[in-house]
């Protein structure tokens, strides 16, 4: 991948003349964008990053080949997000006519504060948040609709519907029949004040066409924005999109003062919260910049651990121009963020268990799906594999880098 392409498509997002931006895009080659397609698509920019193109009108800054491919990408996303909005609706107004005690999470959600256009998101399935003695009800209206439950996880299941061969990658932007769900679950015996069960309780309706939809307060989403982010950087793959999106959502509340007010009274009494703040708004500083940073942003940067602010400054922007399925560097965040025993931490170096199942099983498979979805098991075991060696080795050398970077901290 070109390395050089990946931050001058970042910068594009950054305060400047435009002639400058034209100037550092156009002397890369086509061959330089052919490599970095895989990154712009895996990284959630490439629609955002055609938008940019004509707001600065710089397009001809790119290979013709390449506009053509973004201008391709963005009308099969338009119409993607058109049909996955049909089925947005229909479950809303189930869900509402079942009484479900619920809120839509991120999605549509996201626009206008986050995203000015849904379609230039490239989205791949809807959240809810249900309370969970609704969550039998919600199932069920699920079931109806042709879902099958496809994984479960701490607070959360997955559910599939539609076609059961795997979506190609080659597709990404096309509208596919199959469609996906994850509703996240809150125990209602919680009380009022916990901060999971307390966003149920501060829905607001939000207008889309002809439907009044629930969902998240603007402080519960922009938390949830943070906490969301902070969750990947712990993890293998953060899509620099959602940086993005953190910074639009910042500048749409740049006049609303009450609102920083309420975000700095949820930072003073929750040190999670304070800490994905903080890191989020560093990684956004220094990757796409911010015009506006609010005091209270400010503040949480300078309140970050002192491993934890060096971590983002070291491997913030490796992580986000990394190719897709990511690196293991977040296990160095792990250990800045937490002083616990490290032994967790390096079994995830090279875990010595089989990857999670992509396909869902069905009774009445054909032998050719069976033997489709085999082979695409087999195939994602590889590539796994092939991921953790090379990752771990790259890891165990960076963590001998970090080892004396922390140390030089205390010397």
């Amino acid at each position: 991948m070109d390395l050089q392409l990946a931050e001058a498509v970042i910068a594009t997002f950054r305060e400047g003349e435009a002639i400058s931006h034209f100037n550092r895009l156009s002397r890369f080659p086509y061959r330089s964008w052919v490599r970095v397609y895989g990154w712009l698509d895996a990284s959630g920019l490439a629609l955002y990053f055609l938008d940019r193109l004509k707001t600065l009108e710089i397009e001809t800054a790119v290979p013709p080949r390449v506009l053509r491919r973004l201008e391709e990408n963005a009308i099969n996303n338009r119409e993607k997000t058109a049909r996955m909005f049909d089925e947005f609706v229909t479950l809303n107004r189930e869900f509402k006519a079942a009484e479900v005690s619920y809120a839509n999470l991120k999605g549509f959600t996201v626009v206008p504060d986050a995203c000015a256009d849904i379609a230039l998101r490239c989205q791949f399935d809807l959240d809810f948040l249900v309370d969970v003695k609704d969550i039998h009800r919600c199932e069920s209206i699920l079931t109806k609709r042709g879902y099958s439950l496809a994984g479960t996880g701490k607070n959360v299941k997955e559910f599939k519907a539609g076609s059961e061969r795997l979506p190609s990658v080659r597709d990404l932007y096309k509208a596919k029949s199959q469609r996906s769900v994850e509703v996240h679950f809150v125990n209602h015996n919680e009380a009022d004040g916990s901060r999971q069960y307390g966003k149920l309780s501060r829905v607001r309706s939000t207008r889309w066409k002809d439907l009044e939809l629930p969902a998240l307060s603007d402080l519960d989403k922009f938390i949830e924005h943070a906490l969301h982010l902070l969750k990947h950087l712990k993890s293998e793959w953060t899509r620099a999109s959602w940086i993005l999106e953190y910074v639009n959502f910042v500048a749409s509340y740049q006049e609303n003062r009450a609102f920083w007010i309420e975000v700095q009274k949820n930072l003073a009494s929750d040190s999670e919260v304070k800490v994905a703040v903080g890191i989020a708004t560093l990684i956004a500083e220094r990757s796409f910049g911010m015009a506006f940073v609010p005091e209270i942003l400010k503040w949480s940067v300078i309140e970050l651990p002192v491993r934890v602010r060096l971590w983002v400054e070291r491997y913030g922007n490796r992580v986000l121009l990394a190719k897709f399925p990511g690196t293991k560097l977040y296990l160095l965040l792990l250990r800045a963020i937490s002083d616990n025993d490290a032994r967790p931490i390096r079994r995830k170096a090279f875990p010595f268990h089989r990857p999670a199942t992509i396909s869902i099983e069905h009774g009445n498979r054909s032998l050719m799906l069976q033997l489709h979805q085999f082979c695409s098991q087999v195939s994602y075991f590889f590539f796994r594999l092939r991921f953790h060696l090379q990752q771990s080795f790259l890891y165990k050398i960076e963590e001998t880098r970090w080892k004396r970077s922390v140390a030089s901290l205390h010397s």
